[in-house]
């Protein structure tokens, strides 16, 4: 009898949590003022994490990309501009209870990361050729993250044979019985 080892994650916790983030986010040049946004894009990127002592401790960003027209030029029945873009990120961490079997060195995994809700202010008005543009925006975004915490164990396996594969016969495509 031959003895295997072999090495598995095992699920050692798993937790999420809710994070508030408001930011105020200026306009400035070179970026024109906003007269009027086409579509905003957000999306998290976690880029640090480290299991400790029941927790992952984690660094992300929370990333907006805002695409927007500009007013160039205004007559009475028109307002004409180019269409701008304006992309920042707004840093932000904290921690994540993840159970109390977690300890320094596990391996945490990021599971889900998702935007609850979110509420866009536009603030900072001002007029550029008579029509209202703005130049500030308060941010406020909930946002949910979820992880789970493996370690790697080791689990011997008892083999009947060492190669289990010796007694295997070619020429019928077949084990013996």
């Amino acid at each position: 009898m031959g003895e295997k080892i072999i090495q598995v994650p095992v699920v050692v916790g798993k937790g999420e949590q809710q994070f508030f983030i408001e930011k105020e986010i200026v306009i400035a040049p070179p970026c024109p003022p906003v007269y009027m946004v086409k579509e905003i894009k957000k999306w998290i990127d976690v880029y640090d994490m480290t299991a400790i002592c029941g927790k992952v401790i984690f660094n992300a960003y929370l990333w907006k990309d805002i695409n927007y027209k500009t007013v160039e030029r205004t007559c009475d029945d028109f307002v004409s501009g180019p269409v701008f873009h304006f992309t920042t990120k707004i840093p932000f961490g904290g921690f994540v209870a993840v159970g109390p079997e977690v300890k320094d060195g596990d391996t945490p995994e990021l599971l889900e990361a998702v935007i609850e809700g979110e509420r866009d202010h536009w603030c900072g008005e001002i007029f550029k050729q008579g029509v209202k543009v703005y130049t500030k925006l308060v941010e406020k975004t909930v946002v949910k993250l979820k992880f789970k915490v493996d370690r790697t164990e080791e689990i011997k396996l008892e083999c009947k044979k060492e190669y289990p594969y010796e007694d295997y016969d070619e020429e019928d495509k077949k084990y013996p019985s």
